[in-house]
């Protein structure tokens, strides 16, 4: 660039030139000033390459199809204009409202120092800077960030500088291509095409005053977050234009009132999450990058969030994410951070698709996936959804299901599509949560990165943070049969050189799940009839093609998530508030999954889930996931790893002939006609209480059930029962968790009329009340037991429950019931 000043063979020529202005400057004004500064220093010419803004090349994010997505330049700049290209009206506007003595003073205005420094002294900190347009200027080229007394000299100093080596001119024309306009704009260009969709030769007279104004404090003014702040500006503007008579007042108030015709960010920055991710990782020389992303899908995914969310207004969702995969390329087909990135209401620029939040029962798929893959469970497995006292490092916790019921036994499909908490907080605790941890990290959750004892078996329930892309990149390694797609935003790049940068399709990275076991898994998230019991038929997470689908709710409603995906494809939604406020009961089903079923269903069907070798099919009873025993009244086809189908036969369901004279069993002496067969269902000892609770009947004994047994003065009685913990119990001490924790917590149903009723081990009563009793663990075996006085005086007792308490000589273990 050449600049307009005196070149460097002609410096002698730079007193004349200083001579000159000096006439026009008040008194003595540029010689003290020049004095102040260093005559010496003076003589440094400005260099070329400070005021060069370079040749711009700009970065064109487009979507598959070519789209402009968004047009990105070096720091925010835009092509360099001259000053006869500017409104000659927007000049002296600005000189009007930020230097009214720039054409007469050398850099630095001598009167507006003196102020200045009064002001500030009296202020005893800088308040006022006596900035002047070549001042600012000086500033821009500089880029500091810094104002401290130091910086305002060597601001000062540039400043006459360039005065001495530049015109007028060349100064407004660089104030005006170099000055900070806000939301990373450089230069008025720049500010134009972003506020008012044109270039800067097009602005009226109200929208090139409008501009002028925003640089003395771009955020301060931001039109696009402050706009009420942006026009108490531009009216300061205009009545620095009547102050200095370029407009009369009557024009004043008609500019005032005169629209300005703002043109929607939105229209030049689409699909802006996006757009910032895949910039954010561009090299120096590209100028287009050719994305993944379908851009009319977009559009479909954007609306779907806004429309959503209109409904859930009362039940304080404010925001969600959604990110769309291509599984066999890793393509990001759709992407959506906030449900608006100009919100700042609800913090619309935080990126929903990579923060990172509690994905809630979304991670139980993994522990599903350890449990099949170990073939100790197969997928019609019965797994015991009752009661669970947990002891960890954090304390003793119960889990509870969703719905605040227990549902029994319950077959490992049922368990997982219809998200039940306890069974998955068993495997989870069975298999350790140091072997979860491992499982996650091989699906690619790089996020969960504490210790496992941090998380506990809390892990399989979703209490560690993983992001939203995590969470669709592992569903599609599902999807893929084990195997995590490289997730691919770009498709290729241009350089300005000219050549083309093809970004490949990646192999992926096996995770530790087989092909088998991913289809087992793909199959029940996939089946409505296991989804039923937990979610009910005909919902959103219900589609008409092949669907596997999962979702997850954090603790107090704060995030609720749905992901799910076909062969093709994968969609992970998230629905919550960025400050993290709970929701008013909105779960993954109410709040995400619909989002996730109306994506699913513009995206279309994409077939059966292809099924590998190594999986095979039998028949099973289902109350016991055995084989079909002789009293088995249905009979289900089931899917099975090669090599576990199991050899048992189902004895859940038997005929017991009952004497109807006596209710007990019928035995050969019994008469035919008093025999009735009857069908009961025998569980093991561990589903009693539970069977007793759901009013499930017993068969009786072979002998005769004497209800109460005479023992001296205490008899024992079957009305006073243990319900926890049962007979047959083994725990396990923990070396590391503190004592006060080891602790159990003991439950009885006793009968109405009792006087008194106490826990009693080992033949010691238990201090405290028998509602809220619990007893310290110790190594060894114990006797529990309940004693009671009825009104009448007379002492019963119940008979015993036998437990085991093993010590810290063996790796530690969670109570476990055989």
């Amino acid at each position: 660039m050449q600049t307009s000043g005196p070149s460097i063979k002609s410096r002698s020529t730079w007193i004349e030139t200083l001579s000159k202005r000096r006439r026009r400057h008040p008194v003595g004004a540029s010689a003290v000033v020049i004095l102040a500064l260093g005559l010496g220093s003076l003589l440094m010419p400005v260099s070329g390459s400070l005021l060069e803004s370079g040749s711009v090349v700009s970065l064109r994010v487009t979507d598959r199809d070519g789209r402009l997505l968004r047009e990105n330049r070096p720091d925010g700049r835009s092509t360099p204009v001259s000053l006869d290209q500017v409104p000659a009206r927007a000049v002296e506007a600005l000189i009007a409202t930020e230097d009214k003595r720039f054409l007469m003073h050398p850099g630095v205005d001598p009167i507006a120092v003196v102020r200045a420094a009064w002001i500030n002294l009296q202020a005893g900190r800088i308040v006022s800077g006596a900035s002047t347009i070549t001042m600012q200027v000086a500033s821009a080229l500089r880029e500091s960030s810094h104002h401290g007394w130091l910086d305002k000299l060597a601001e000062m100093h540039l400043a006459v500088r360039l005065e001495v080596w530049l015109s007028k001119e060349k100064i407004l024309e660089t104030w005006l291509n170099r000055v900070d306009f806000g939301n990373q704009t450089h230069g008025i260009e720049a500010a134009s095409r972003l506020y008012f969709g044109k270039g800067s030769q097009d602005l009226s007279l109200a929208q090139a005053s409008f501009l002028i104004g925003l640089p003395q404090s771009p955020t301060r003014y931001d039109p696009l977050r402050h706009p009420e702040r942006a026009f108490v500006r531009y009216r300061h503007v205009l009545e620095s234009l009547e102050r200095t008579g370029k407009i009369a007042p009557d024009e004043r108030q008609r500019m005032e009132t005169v629209p300005l015709d703002f043109q929607s960010p939105r229209s030049l920055f689409l699909a802006p999450h996006f757009v910032q991710w895949v910039a954010a990782g561009s090299t120096a020389g590209s100028q287009e990058m050719r994305t993944t992303l379908d851009f009319t899908l977009q559009q479909l995914v954007e609306r779907e969030v806004a429309g959503h969310l209109r409904l859930l207004d009362d039940a304080s969702a404010s925001s969600a994410a959604v990110i769309v995969l291509d599984n066999a390329t890793g393509n990001v087909m759709a992407y959506v951070g906030s449900a608006d990135f100009f919100n700042d209401r609800i913090a619309g620029q935080n990126d929903g698709v990579r923060m990172l939040r509690q994905p809630g029962s979304a991670l139980k798929p993994f522990t599903y996936a350890m449990a099949l893959a170990s073939r100790r469970y197969t997928p019609s497995s019965i797994l015991p959804d009752i009661e669970l006292n947990v002891l960890e490092a954090g304390g003793a916790f119960t889990p509870e299901n969703y719905d605040e019921q227990y549902h029994g036994p319950v077959p490992l499909r049922q368990a997982l599509a219809s998200s039940y908490n306890v069974p998955a907080v068993r495997l989870a605790r069975e298999f350790s949560p140091q072997r979860l941890l491992q499982q996650l990290h091989s699906a690619g959750f790089s996020s969960l990165n504490r210790p496992a004892n941090v998380y506990g078996v809390g892990l399989t329930l979703g209490n560690g943070e993983v992001q939203l892309m995590e969470l669709a990149r592992a569903y599609a390694g599902l999807a893929r049969g084990g195997t995590l797609p490289d997730i691919r935003p770009i498709a290729w790049i241009r350089t300005a050189e000219g050549d083309t940068l093809t970004a490949p399709v990646g192999m992926g990275t096996q995770m530790d799940i087989s092909p088998q076991v991913a289809y087992l898994i793909s199959d029940i998230l996939s089946d409505p009839e296991a989804r039923a019991p937990g979610f009910g038929r005909g919902g959103p997470l219900e589609l008409p093609f092949p669907t596997a689908v999962k979702t997850g709710t954090s603790k107090d409603y704060r995030d609720n998530w749905a992901v799910g995906y076909t062969p093709r494809h994968t969609v992970a939604v998230w629905v919550g508030n960025f400050d993290g406020t709970p929701m008013r009961w909105v779960s993954g089903v109410s709040g995400a999954g619909p989002i996730l079923n109306a994506v699913f269903r513009r995206l279309g069907s994409s077939g059966p889930f292809a099924r590998p070798a190594g999986i095979v099919e039998a028949e099973i009873a289902p109350e016991s996931g055995l084989l079909p025993g002789r009293d088995s009244s249905s009979r289900v086809p089931s899917l099975f790893l090669a090599g576990t189908i199991p050899r048992d036969t189902s004895n859940v369901l038997q005929r017991i002939s009952i004497d109807v004279r006596t209710g007990l069993r019928a035995d050969p002496s019994t008469p035919k006609e008093f025999v009735d067969d009857r069908l009961f269902r025998i569980y093991p000892p561990e589903f009693h209480a539970w069977m007793r609770q759901e009013g499930i009947p017993f068969p009786p004994q072979l002998e005769l059930d004497y209800s109460v047994i005479d023992t001296g003065s205490i008899r024992l009685t079957d009305a006073l029962r243990i319900d926890y913990p049962e007979s047959g119990t083994t725990f396990q001490l923990d070396p590391v968790l503190r004592a006060e924790f080891q602790r159990i917590r003991m439950r009885a149903t006793i009968p109405d009329g009792l006087a008194q009723a106490s826990w009693w081990v080992d033949g010691k009563r238990v201090e405290g009340r028998f509602e809220d009793a619990s007893w310290p663990l110790e190594a060894g075996t114990h006797l529990i037991q309940i004693r009671g006085v009825t009104l009448g005086g007379e002492q019963l007792a119940s008979r015993p429950s036998a437990i085991l308490v093993r010590g810290y000589e063996t790796t530690p273990l969670q109570p476990t019931t055989p």
